[in-house]
């Protein structure tokens, strides 16, 4: 076919087919060969109708390729980028060479360098270790454009002018300053961006199983809990140097405890256990698809239900959850027994709740809801695969 500039050009163009497959443990990027489809092939349209059939480029999810000027990956992979850095560093360093004037060099790493740098980076999500090489070969750079050792502290060289330092922010420094700038920007617009930011971040506050805003949760201990996205990064990068993210309580939703003595099932596991068994129970609970005690005790609130100790999800226990929440497949069964000796550690082998749950509060927000609806005048329950049926009683007969 046609577009504004005329025929298209098969050369330039490519696609992803972008699929998961669950290893057991997490998921992963199926392979092409393992989506068992075809290679896309189109015939371009020519003014003559010889076109012939042509086969576009098909990359795998972590193949990175140029994109508005960013090499981006689907998985997220920074390598490529990072690959490209360092072929801008060497075209720097030789424009350097052919520099003699100091004020010019410094004004070529100000104005040219770092902003072939930033620009590609702010869609990427680069830890300090990824950026280190570069940085290194750009100290030593720098320090000569300023006239000393290289050797020189590079604490010195980095920190801000009002601490006695050099005021040269690192190359990881500005790449999380401008990311930030960017994300306040589009969380202030109402644009699609900020719904996609949001929605982003309500999945991993459904991984975290706080009722706290992950923003104030250590990254330390809790990073390693969610799935790594661009936000992610940002609350990681941000908490290391001292950064808090805060949220107006409208603007940001987290889940709130229904009932008297509630409390989030992830505030009481972080007591018992940390590393990988911390992971584990968090995924369990995931693949269940609650949050809070209330949401696995019996409505009596004395005692949690051996549906939900036995790994079952809501409709084994007659109820259902109101949130879209990230799929999880077949855990190992040695991670359900330690979601078992968890609640055990927690309430007991009988699984009875030390502090019943008490009433219900008013306007709650009730994500897990038991399976209860009207017909007419009947009242329809669903247990697991079955429906029951309560007629009204007349108590005059």
């Amino acid at each position: 076919f046609f577009t504004a500039g005329g025929a298209l050009n098969v050369k330039k163009c490519f696609y992803y087919l972008v699929g998961f497959i669950w290893t057991g443990t997490e998921w992963r990027y199926r392979t092409n060969s393992e989506m068992e489809v075809d290679q896309i092939v189109i015939t371009p349209t020519t003014l003559d109708n010889t076109g012939t059939e042509q086969s576009v480029h098909w990359y795998e999810a972590n193949e990175a390729q140029r994109t508005l000027g960013s090499f981006l990956a689907p998985d997220g992979s920074c390598m490529k980028q990072l690959e490209v850095l360092r072929g801008k560093l060497c075209d720097w360093q030789q424009c350097l060479r052919n520099l003699t004037n100091v004020q010019a060099k410094w004004l070529s790493f100000c104005t040219v360098f770092m902003k072939k740098c930033m620009y590609p980076l702010i869609g990427h999500s680069c830890s300090h270790a990824d950026l280190h090489p570069i940085q290194q070969v750009v100290d030593r750079e720098v320090l000569h454009l300023l006239g000393l050792n290289e050797h020189f502290p590079r604490a010195a060289l980095h920190a801000p002018m009002g601490y006695g330092g050099m005021g040269c922010v690192s190359i990881h420094g500005q790449h999380v300053i401008e990311k930030l700038i960017l994300f306040v920007h589009h969380m202030r617009e109402g644009s699609q961006m900020r719904e996609t930011l949001t929605a982003s971040m309500g999945i991993t506050q459904l991984e975290s199983g706080s009722h706290l805003p992950f923003f104030d949760l250590p990254a330390s201990k809790w990073y390693r809990l969610v799935t790594p996205t661009w936000v992610t990064h940002i609350w990681r990068e941000c908490q290391s140097n001292g950064i808090d993210i805060k949220f107006h309580p409208l603007e940001f939703w987290v889940p709130k405890p229904v009932r008297e003595n509630d409390e989030c099932i992830m505030t009481v596991a972080p007591r018992l256990y940390d590393g990988e068994s911390l992971r584990r129970i968090n995924m369990c609970r995931i693949a269940i698809k609650v949050i809070f005690l209330s949401d696995i005790a019996a409505v009596d609130g004395r005692k949690i239900l051996y549906g939900y100790y036995n790994g079952n999800e809501h409709q084994m226990s007659g109820r259902r959850s109101c949130l879209n929440w990230p799929p999880v497949g077949e855990l190992p069964a040695s991670w359900w027994s330690l979601w078992q000796e968890f609640l055990c550690r927690w309430c007991g082998t009988a699984l009875h709740i030390a502090s019943p749950l008490g009433g219900w509060f008013a306007n709650a927000e009730m994500l897990t809801q038991c399976c209860f609806f009207m017909h007419g005048r009947r009242l329809i329950m669903q247990h697991a695969d079955t429906f029951y049926e309560f007629p009204p009683v007349n108590y005059r007969a």
